[in-house]
């Protein structure tokens, strides 16, 4: 793919800050809300998680996950490889003040840091819901499919 799609992609997910983390559980799948931290520099991206939890122990049995952002009406799903750790400079570089809502500070021995690292990336990218509402509605009025809108698939 070029370079200028895999570019796009991670521009559409740099400023979201939460992602929902889907994992493989025990039966089925499983997902949450996460906070992200989006590093494409590091081809990586980042959540502080507590250890000994769902996300935590369902990464340890299958690496494989999904990340599914939303920005307004536009949509990425990142799929890709987790890894989880104690990387306490990575935990230290990546605390912000939101996280003290969960944990006493970096140094917290609850926290785990679970590190994505992406393959692939799916998107949905809409001009905004008052023109997707008018192309589906057109759509319907005329029997043609809605047009407005990009969708694309990039290797990260």
């Amino acid at each position: 793919m070029a370079q200028s799609e895999t570019g796009h992609v991670w521009d559409m997910i740099k400023d979201n800050h939460a992602a929902l983390l889907i994992t493989h559980a025990d039966v089925g799948m499983d997902a949450r809300p996460m906070a992200t931290t989006v590093r494409r520099e590091e081809g990586a991206i980042y959540i502080l998680a507590n250890k000994q939890e769902d996300s935590d122990r369902q990464i340890q049995f299958d690496r494989d996950v999904v990340l599914s952002f939303q920005n307004g009406a536009s949509f990425t799903v990142v799929y890709g490889r987790a890894e989880v750790s104690d990387d306490r400079q990575k935990i230290a570089d990546l605390w912000n003040a939101f996280d003290k809502a969960w944990w006493d500070g970096p140094d917290d021995p609850r926290i785990r840091l679970i590190t994505v690292r992406p393959d692939r990336a799916e998107y949905w990218e809409s001009p905004g819901k008052l023109i997707s509402y008018a192309d589906m509605l057109l759509s319907a009025a005329t029997g043609k499919h809605p047009t407005a809108g990009e969708h694309g698939q990039v290797r990260l």
